[in-house]
C-alpha cells in the first residue's frame, strides 16, 4: 500500500456508495454503471483483503471475463504497490477453471471422462466437427445454424442451482448434443468444456469445493454480467455451500455477450438472494449529464430506472450531431476523415480523445484506409490477431527493448522459461544461467531492428518460437496467431510501425481509436463517432423479431453512447447496394430506432446535416 493507494482511498471516501462498497465485508454485489469508478473500488478492495484479511497459506482469487480487464486490474494493483505471489490468482475464468479445478482434480474423478493430459481443441478440428454436423442435418447455409449458436447453447446447458432458463430451438439443441458427442470422441477439450466440467466438479464433489474454500476464502469477480451460466453455478455453490466470501462487480445494462452465453439474468438472480448485499454506484465520473441521459434514452430500461448522475461539471448544452449520407459506408468513412476529425482538431480535441465505433472488423479496416489517405494516425482497439499471452509477452519484450526501466527482464525470462519447460524442447535441460544468457543475447541482438515486422520476425526465428509451439497442447492455435500478427506487421495496419508502437499496442499514442461496438466496452473518449446507424444494420436484421437479441442490441447501443464524455456524432446512409442472384439491389434503409430515439430528444436544425451540408471549419 503506497501513497497512490491512500490517495485513491481518500477519493472514494467522498462518494458515499463507493466507500460503502469498499467497506462491505458481507457477500456483496456492486452494480457499477459506466464511468462509476468500479475498477478503482475493486482494486482497493482486493489489496485491502490481501493485506488485512487473507492470511498465508491462503490467497485471493479475482476473476474477470477478458484478458484486457485482467490486465487493467493487475496494472491498477501494481500501481498501488501490490507484489504478485504464487498464492493469489488474478485471471480469466478459463484460467481459473483450468489451473485450480481441472488440472489438480480431474484425475481423481474418472466419471467425468476428461481427457488427460489436457489438450485444447484446435480451430481446424472444431471446424471439421461443425461442418460434419451441418452436413448430417442437411443444412447448406451456415447462417441457419451458426457455430456460435451451438456453443452458446452448450454454455447454457449446465443444470445446477440456478433457475434461469434461456430458450433455444430444437435444431440448436440437437446440433449442440451432436457437437458434444463428437468432441468427446476426440482427445481434446474446448474452453466451454473446461468451464462446464469445472462447474460440475465443484457442484458435485464436496472435497473440491471445500479445497477451494481453504485455498481462496474470498472470491472477487469483475464483469459478472459477461461470464455465463457455468461460472454462475460455480459461484452459487462456492458461496452458499462451501462458504467462500463473494464480492461481485457488474452491470446488467452492459451485458452484451449473449452469443457467448453471458446474460444479465444471472446477475439479476444473484441480487435476489437475501444474504447478498447489493450496492449501486450511481455517480458517473466520465460523462456529462446529457450523455448519461442520452445513453439511458437508447437503453429505455424497464422501471425502476437507473438513477445515474454526473460526478463531473456537466455541460450546459447537449452536444449531438446527426449526419445523413446518401449511399454506402464509404461516404460515412470519407466525411469522418475529411471533415469531422479536422473539425474536432480545430476545436482543440486531441486525437486520443476521439473514438470511432463501427459495426464490424471489416468496417474498422475500411475506416482505417480512409484515415491513412488523410494522414490521420489511428489505433485499432481489436486487431486481427488474438492478444494472447504469447503476443502480450512479445509486446513486453519490445517494451524492454525500447525502455528497459519500464519492464523487468526477470519477468520476461520467467515467462520464457515456463514456455520452454512446458513443451518438449531440449532447452528445458539447460541450466538457468545458460537459458537466461541466451535469451538476453537474443533480445540485445534484436534491438537494432526498429521495424515492427523485422523485429518480430527476428525474435521469433532466433528463439525458435514457431518450432517450439508447433502442435502445442497448451497454445494449440498460437502458431497461426503469430503468423497473423506477422502478416499484420508486414502488409496491414502495423506495416511500417516501429517496435515502440508494438510495445504500446494496448493504448493509443496521439491516435484516433477505431473499435467495433463490442470492443468499445471499457473505453472512453471526449467524442464518440457512431457509424452505421441504419435500421437492420443496428439493430441487426437477423435480430428483428427476436426479443432477447433486440434487448442485447439495445444494451450494446447504451454501451456505445456511454463511451462519450461530452459529445456524440451519429452517421447513417440512406441506400446500400446488396448483391443478389438477379444482380445488384439498391435498398433504402431507414434511420435506426436508436437514431430516432436520440434525435427526438436531442436533434434540431442546428445539429442535423447531410454529407454536403456538414461544414468544414476553416482554421483562422
Amino acid at each position: 500500500m503506497n501513497d497512490l493507494f491512500y490517495s485513491d482511498l481518500e477519493l472514494i471516501m467522498k462518494d458515499e456508495k463507493q466507500y460503502e462498497a469498499f467497506q462491505s465485508m458481507d457477500n456483496t454485489v456492486v452494480i457499477a454503471g459506466p464511468g462509476s469508478g468500479k475498477t478503482r473500488v475493486l482494486a482497493l478492495k482486493a489489496l485491502t483483503l490481501v493485506k488485512t484479511q487473507i492470511k498465508k497459506p491462503c490467497g485471493l482469487a479475482c476473476i474477470s471475463y477478458s484478458r484486457e480487464s485482467v490486465r487493467e486490474l493487475k496494472k491498477r494493483l501494481k500501481s498501488y504497490g501490490y507484489i504478485p505471489n504464487n498464492r493469489d490468482f488474478i485471471g480469466t475464468v478459463h484460467s481459473f477453471s483450468l489451473l485450480h479445478v481441472i488440472q489438480p482434480f480431474a484425475h481423481l474423478y474418472p466419471q467425468y471422462e476428461i481427457p488427460l493430459p489436457i489438450k485444447i481443441l484446435p480451430d481446424d478440428i472444431e471446424r471439421q466437427i461443425y461442418n460434419g454436423i451441418l452436413k448430417d442435418l442437411k443444412i447448406t447455409d451456415s447462417r441457419q445454424l451458426p457455430l456460435s449458436e451451438i456453443n452458446r447453447y452448450r454454455s447454457l446447458s449446465l443444470i445446477g442451482r440456478s433457475t434461469v432458463q434461456i430458450e433455444s430451438t430444437d435444431k440448436i439443441k440437437e446440433a449442440s448434443k451432436l457437437f458434444q458427442e463428437r468432441l468427446n470422441k476426440t482427445e481434446f477439450i474446448d474452453f466451454i468444456d473446461i468451464i462446464n466440467l469445472s462447474a460440475r466438479i465443484i457442484n458435485e464433489q464436496e472435497y473440491v469445493s471445500q479445497s477451494l474454500q481453504c485455498r481462496f476464502p474470498w472470491l472477487l469477480i469483475d464483469e459478472y454480467q459477461d461470464l455465463g451460466k457455468a461460472l454462475h453455478e460455480m459461484v452459487l455453490e462456492l458461496a452458499f455451500n462451501a462458504g467462500i466470501k463473494l464480492y461481485v462487480v457488474g452491470d446488467v445494462n452492459q451485458s452484451i455477450y449473449g452469443f457467448n452465453g453471458g446474460y444479465p439474468e444471472f446477475l439479476k438472480e444473484l441480487t435476489n438472494y437475501d444474504d447478498i448485499e447489493t450496492i449501486s454506484l450511481v455517480k458517473n465520473y466520465r460523462s456529462s449529464q446529457y450523455i448519461i441521459e442520452a445513453s439511458l434514452e437508447t437503453l429505455q430500461p424497464t422501471p425502476p430506472f437507473p438513477e445515474y448522475v454526473s460526478g463531473i461539471n456537466s455541460d450546459t448544452v447537449a452536444d449531438f450531431t446527426f449526419i445523413t449520407c446518401a449511399e454506402e459506408m464509404d461516404e460515412q468513412y470519407n466525411i469522418v476523415a475529411s471533415k469531422i476529425i479536422p473539425n474536432l482538431i480545430s476545436k482543440g480535441v486531441s486525437l486520443n480523445d476521439i473514438g470511432i465505433i463501427t459495426g464490424s472488423n471489416n468496417q474498422i479496416h475500411e475506416m482505417a484506409f480512409h484515415l491513412v489517405e488523410k494522414k490521420i494516425p489511428y489505433f485499432i482497439a481489436k486487431w486481427s490477431f488474438e492478444n494472447s499471452d504469447v503476443v502480450v509477452w512479445l509486446q513486453d519484450c519490445a517494451l524492454w527493448s525500447c525502455k528497459k526501466g519500464q519492464k523487468s527482464f526477470d519477468d520476461l525470462f520467467k515467462f520464457w522459461k515456463n514456455i520452454i519447460h512446458s513443451h518438449s524442447d531440449p532447452r528445458k535441460n539447460w541450466e538457468d544461467i545458460r537459458l537466461k544468457s541466451k535469451f538476453h543475447e537474443v533480445l540485445l541482438k534484436c534491438i537494432d531492428n526498429r521495424d515492427c515486422h523485422d523485429w518480430l520476425n527476428k525474435i521469433i526465428s532466433s528463439l525458435g518460437i514457431t518450432d517450439l509451439l508447433e502442435g502445442s497442447e497448451i497454445y494449440p492455435n498460437e502458431v497461426e496467431n503469430l503468423n497473423t500478427l506477422l502478416n499484420e506487421a508486414k502488409f496491414k495496419n502495423l506495416k511500417g510501425a516501429t517496435i515502440e508502437r508494438l510495445a504500446k499496442l494496448g493504448a493509443p499514442e496521439n491516435e484516433v481509436t477505431i473499435s467495433t461496438r463490442h470492443s468499445s466496452k471499457g473505453l472512453e473518449f471526449e467524442v464518440v463517432i457512431l457509424l452505421g446507424m441504419e435500421e437492420e444494420h443496428f439493430p441487426n436484421y437477423y435480430h428483428l423479431g427476436n426479443e432477447m437479441a433486440l434487448a442485447e442490441d439495445q444494451r450494446l447501443c447504451y454501451v456505445c453512447v456511454s463511451r462519450a464524455k461530452k459529445a456524440c456524432i451519429l452517421l447513417r446512409s440512406r441506400i446500400f447496394t446488396i448483391q443478389t442472384r438477379r444482380g445488384p439491389w439498391r435498398k433504402e434503409y431507414k434511420a435506426s430506432r436508436y437514431w430516432n430515439s436520440l434525435f427526438k430528444r436531442f436533434g434540431n436544425e442546428q445539429n442535423t446535416f447531410t454529407k454536403d451540408t456538414y461544414p468544414l471549419i476553416q482554421d483562422n
